[in-house]
């Protein structure tokens, strides 16, 4: 047995990374036998990412990018407390290959108390033209979908559907 740590990473519905430590057991060939995810955690600086991955980085740089904290603040709805409102935010998940899970978060507010909500999930994957999501979404899929990760990305998904057709066996 062995133990890996692998990071996981979003962006919440206010625009701050979130990057959570996974912890997991492994037996020996390669398996995972249990895990434990910690907490989220967050830059206390933005400005200050020393003690942070690569991807964090990337992530931060994407919405730290100052036309799109602008662009974010404009489309940004908060609550104004008066009659029935519907907010919508989003928060976002990407995984290993650069596919970006963005999940819309529906409010509903009558004099400013929340009522109700609903989700609903959606993907951005590497390649795809992220035009018609929202700012943090479209500005994260253009920072990180470079030509290298869609390339990884189709690469994976070919080998994926070889081995679903039996011709290929998993590596």
């Amino acid at each position: 047995m062995q133990k890996q740590i692998k990071l996981k990473h979003g962006i919440s519905e206010n625009g701050e990374l979130q990057v959570y430590q996974i912890d997991q057991i492994l037996d020996d060939a390669g398996n995972v036998l249990t895990e434990k995810t910690h907490p989220p955690y967050s830059p206390a600086d933005p400005k200050d990412m020393k003690d942070f991955d690569a991807k964090s980085i990337e992530l931060v740089a994407a919405v730290e990018d100052k036309k799109v904290k602008t662009d974010f603040v404009a489309e940004k709805q908060e609550p104004t407390g008066v009659g029935l409102e519907e907010i919508v935010k989003y928060d976002r998940m990407v995984d290993d290959l650069g596919r970006i899970a963005v999940r819309r978060v529906t409010r509903y507010y009558d004099e400013g108390i929340e009522i109700g909500k609903k989700y609903h999930r959606s993907w951005i994957m590497p390649g795809d033209n992220p035009e018609g999501n929202d700012v943090l979404s479209k500005a994260i899929a253009t920072k990180l979908h470079t030509a290298d990760v869609i390339t990884a990305y189709e690469t994976k998904m070919a080998e994926a559907e070889l081995v679903a057709e039996g011709k290929l066996t998993e590596k």
